[in-house]
């Protein structure tokens, strides 16, 4: 009887054929809703990070075609790439994705695929939370919710362990720069964020917390006046214009900062600490022992 069961179950199956994938509706970073029909089979990314968590995810074969600048894992390299900022809806053609994921900026230009049936995400993060949630809501669309449980609840983890080791440790004022073109009013990183998130969980102080804009430049003036306790140069592998301490401490109006002075400035890859992905957690671990290195012997 329970052979006939079995049978008559796979006879009904055979008839009805696979079942269709429901449309799944999710909530992007910009507020928008935005259905996609199933799970995506063609994705086009237009950020190191998003890329990053993708491959994070298994589902890297669903990638199609990254950005210009998406070089981790090293498979990523392999992929076809696109500058995002100057994508033109022939070569978005070419690649016939299903999804693009992008962010501020880049974004808007797409927008108007979706009318042609190509729908477009937004990621922007501002929040280590926000970057938990984005990595989950990925997980859902490329179906590998359980995939991206386990990798946040590692970076949780992590995460609560630099805190743990730094919560009591005297707070450094930091001065992180990103862009000292012009060495007498240098970009750096201030409120709303992420970068600003894990200075304070590193255990330190961001001088440029009280700044008006996210991405403010920080005039000479400031810096005097905040006078850091240590300076760190995420543009060291700048293109353009890549800095060093040297170069930082012969800089005009520079040598009475205490950081100059003490000789605390230090060169780091902006990647670990710019890419809203599974590396943040990395770029905190960095910060924790620059800030803090006699916890972290």
């Amino acid at each position: 009887m329970r052979r006939r069961l079995i049978l008559l179950f796979g006879i009904v199956l055979l008839l009805w054929g696979p079942a269709e994938a429901a449309p799944l509706t999710v909530v992007d970073d910009a507020g928008r809703s935005v259905t996609l029909d199933g799970p995506p089979k063609r994705i086009m990314t237009l950020t190191p990070g998003n890329t990053e968590i993708l491959f994070a995810l298994g589902a890297e074969d669903r990638i199609v075609t990254v950005d210009q600048w998406s070089d981790v894992p090293p498979a990523a390299k392999a992929k076809p790439r696109v500058a995002p900022f100057n994508l033109s809806v022939e070569q978005i053609v070419r690649f016939s994705p299903d999804l693009i994921l992008s962010t501020y900026g880049s974004a808007e230009p797409l927008l108007p695929l979706e009318r042609q049936g190509i729908r477009v995400m937004i990621f922007a993060p501002r929040t280590l939370d926000d970057i938990y949630r984005n990595i989950l809501l990925m997980g859902r669309i490329v179906d590998a919710e359980a995939r991206a449980e386990s990798l946040v609840r590692a970076m949780r983890q992590r995460v609560t362990a630099v805190v743990a080791k730094v919560g009591d440790a005297p707070k450094p004022k930091v001065f992180i720069e990103f862009d000292g073109s012009d060495p007498g009013r240098p970009f750096t990183a201030g409120p709303g964020s992420f970068i600003d998130v894990l200075i304070g969980l590193a255990g330190g102080v961001n001088v440029a917390a009280h700044s008006r804009t996210t991405w403010p430049q920080f005039s000479l003036e400031e810096l005097i006046s905040a006078d850091p306790d240590l300076i760190i140069l995420s543009d060291a592998l700048a293109p353009l214009h890549p800095q060093t301490p040297e170069l930082v401490a012969q800089r005009p109006g520079w040598s009475g900062l205490r950081a100059v002075r003490r000789g605390t400035i230090v060169a780091i890859d902006a990647n670990v600490i710019s890419r809203p992905g599974p590396r943040i957690v990395e770029g905190l671990e960095l910060l924790a022992r620059l800030l803090h290195p006699d916890r972290f012997r």
